[in-house]
């Protein structure tokens, strides 16, 4: 497990080089899928909207979405990051959703949070139960 997340931690980088993120989350599921979210540091792009949104597994990276190709959705009691799905993910729409509220929550680097890995195909939703772990740069 350790090895997959060191892996897509340097795709990312690979992917996303010169790039440096203010916070996000780290997410696992028990079935080996894991998604990571960054944001940007930009103030004037704001500093709480997506960057990146990375989607593994065991396999490797099977989707990964950027700014403007990333909607994301404060709820009630959840942030929702909406994006359209890839043909290794086997999914039309991933939906990486976070039991935090931003405004109302303060998550500390390290803190976790439920949330859940969701891929949709053809109107079938796939469920993954996921713990979200706090990023914050420089910690």
């Amino acid at each position: 497990m350790k090895s997959t997340i060191i892996s897509v931690f340097a795709m990312a980088a690979m992917v996303l080089s010169g790039t440096v993120f203010a916070s996000g989350f780290t997410c696992e599921a028990n079935d080996g899928y894991n998604a990571k979210v960054f944001n940007n540091v930009n103030p004037t792009k704001g500093t709480r909207t997506p960057a990146a949104l990375i989607i593994s597994n065991e396999e490797g990276t099977l989707l990964v979405r950027k700014d403007a190709e990333i909607k994301k959705n404060n709820r009630l009691n959840t942030v929702q990051y909406v994006v359209e799905g890839s043909r290794k993910a086997d999914a039309d729409q991933v939906i990486l959703q976070i039991s935090f509220k931003e405004g109302r929550e303060v998550l500390e680097a390290g803190d976790t949070a439920d949330g859940q890995l969701i891929l949709v195909k053809d109107g079938v939703r796939e469920v993954k139960q996921v713990v979200c772990t706090r990023y914050l740069a420089n910690q």
